[in-house]
């Protein structure tokens, strides 16, 4: 009688040779005591897969109800903080600037103001002046008036670069649905 010998699978967890059953999803083979230790490992992953999946879900629940919560819009409103920063501080220097020339420019206005203060009251207690006075005085007020409300030498320009970038959204093609 001829006997026929059958080798039998080695079990990938333990490395014996004994009876196995393949899993259909690793094709590893395992003898029938780590079968049911492989079954579990793969059941804990799905817990955990399921974890990230209700994390994930809640994620987009928030998102759905507060869309301001979006990182995509947490970078555009911080693009937004940041302009308005630049612009307040470029206002702001500006503003400082033309402060500190009209200090200078308002102290020789008043010279003038007083000079023409002192013709003034000179002429009206010397009951010494006529019409061309009064024109000239007129003129001489006007011209002061327009000094201060327009200083001379003194424009506020744009630049033709932009303060702050421009920021835009791009959305490339379509979605597509790998699920």
């Amino acid at each position: 009688m001829t006997t026929t010998t059958t080798s039998k699978a080695r079990c990938v967890t333990c490395g014996k040779e004994k009876s196995t059953v393949r899993c259909d999803g690793c094709s590893q083979p395992f003898c029938y005591n780590h079968f049911g230790d492989h079954r579990q490992e793969l059941s804990k992953q799905i817990d955990e897969i399921q974890s990230i999946r209700d994390l994930f879900r809640q994620t987009l629940t928030e998102q759905t109800g507060k869309p301001e919560k979006h990182e995509l819009i947490k970078q555009i409103d911080q693009w937004e903080r940041n302009s308005i920063n630049i612009i307040r501080q470029t206002a702001g220097e500006a503003r400082q600037r033309l402060l500190d020339y009209a200090a200078g420019h308002i102290t020789k206005i008043e010279v003038k103001l007083n000079k023409l203060t002192d013709q003034l009251r000179e002429s009206r207690e010397e009951n010494d002046f006529f019409e061309t006075d009064l024109i000239q005085w007129r003129e001489d007020l006007k011209r002061l008036k327009e000094e201060l409300d327009r200083p001379p030498m003194i424009t506020i320009k744009h630049s033709s670069t932009p303060l702050v970038t421009k920021i835009s959204v791009e959305i490339f093609g379509k979605q597509s649905s790998s699920i």
